[in-house]
């Protein structure tokens, strides 16, 4: 048996009622959590930066999880045959459910220098300036 996570934590454009929402739509709500990190604000989309803080997100389950993580890898421009070169690297993570509830999920993480990206306070994208 596995030890891989069984649920995505997502903290950007891919929360309910955002622009890429949609690509979450076979998958089942699971509650608000947050994860351990900084974000930063690339413009159009978030970025999760490893580091001390707090980072507010959701997390999801799906019926055929390798299926939405070929999907999911596409959209955060993840190749597993290429982490190096990739715009995000998908890592399981452990994350903390809001009644206090640990538990490991797969967070897309950013791979490339953040430059001048401004630090998003408080780690909410919903609440962003």
């Amino acid at each position: 048996m596995s030890n891989e996570p069984l649920l995505v934590f997502v903290y950007g454009t891919l929360m309910r009622e955002l622009s890429r929402h949609h690509y979450m739509s076979d998958g089942r709500f699971e509650g608000e959590a947050s994860a351990k990190g900084r974000l930063i604000s690339l413009g159009e989309y978030p970025a999760l930066l490893d580091g001390a803080g707090t980072v507010r997100g959701e997390l999801y389950s799906f019926d055929d999880l390798p299926v939405t993580l070929d999907v999911l890898d596409d959209v955060e421009n993840f190749d597993p045959a290429n982490p190096e070169g990739s715009e995000y690297v998908r890592d399981a993570q452990r994350v903390q459910r809001d009644d206090g509830t640990d538990l490991m999920a797969w967070v897309y993480v950013y791979n490339l220098p953040p430059g001048t990206a401004p630090l998003i306070p408080g780690g909410d994208w919903r609440k962003r300036a």
